[in-house]
């Protein structure tokens, strides 16, 4: 979707975008001192999946910028290739070569407040005609920007006319799990979970025409879902009961999950 929402607005003429993308979880296998295998990085319960930052997300976030530039060029995987432009802040290019010199497209990953002359680099050589996308930049706004930033922001990010073509995001809105999704020439939709493992239910009628503000979400939130998640916890209690996770003695007639009766041979 997003591939097809990057093509749609380049298009429609529009050379410089913004991706925003929700890295997924890193489920690689790794072998700890090369003998001790473990899998990914993070687990559920985890307050941050990821602890090392973007360092950590940027092999992940490549490989979604090098299928993201082969879904809008088709080209093949020879013909993308990435260099790293700042170690330190994990920022990274990747280029690819479509049919044409014109359909070629360039992805810059991570770009922050302190690449601005590197992003300014990367413009000109994708020069006004190819396509550029900034895949989840590091700033939202011109106030990010320090004050002897922001003539130098101005010029190579604000006065650019970048434009966000596809959006993915996920955050807490009154306790509750939001998720957005927005696309160039459909328009955005906001979903709620209210429980873990649930569908999504969406906030609104058809599209919408902007990205909905936190206030707005909240709004419809109350309306359509009164009752706060933490009430719907205590209902939940209320009605289950306290329990432990495993059985007594007692539950399970007179024996523990942890050990279980011997038979007479094993005696």
């Amino acid at each position: 979707r997003a591939a097809a929402a990057v093509t749609r607005a380049s298009q429609a003429g529009v050379r410089r975008q913004i991706v925003k993308l929700v890295v997924p979880d890193d489920q690689r296998s790794y072998k700890v001192f090369g003998a001790v295998p473990i899998q990914g990085t993070s687990a559920p319960e985890d307050l941050d999946p990821w602890p090392g930052g973007l360092k950590q997300q940027y092999p992940i976030a490549l490989g979604l910028a090098r299928e993201l530039l082969q879904g809008v060029t088709g080209a093949s995987e020879r013909l993308i290739t990435d260099q790293v432009l700042d170690a330190e802040d994990a920022c990274g290019l990747v280029l690819a070569q479509g049919a044409t010199p014109a359909e070629d497209a360039a992805v810059c990953l991570f770009a922050g407040c302190d690449q601005l002359g590197r992003l300014r680099e990367v413009d000109g050589m994708a020069g006004a005609d190819r396509l550029l996308c900034l895949l989840n930049p590091q700033f939202k706004r011109l106030e990010d920007f320090s004050l002897w930033q922001r003539g130098e922001a101005r010029s190579v990010v604000f006065e650019r006319g970048y434009e966000c073509s596809f959006a993915f995001e996920e955050f807490a809105c009154r306790g509750e799990d939001v998720k957005l999704v927005g696309e160039h020439g459909v328009g955005w939709c906001a979903f709620v979970f209210l429980d873990d493992g649930s569908e999504g239910t969406i906030l609104h009628e058809g599209a919408l025409p902007s990205r909905p503000e936190y206030s707005w979400l909240e709004a419809q939130i109350n309306a359509r879902h009164p009752s706060p998640r933490w009430a719907r916890q205590l209902s939940r209690v209320d009605e289950e009961g306290l329990r432990f996770m495993r059985r007594g003695e007692e539950e399970s007639g007179g024996a523990t999950e942890r050990e279980a009766p011997q038979s007479e041979s094993e005696r």
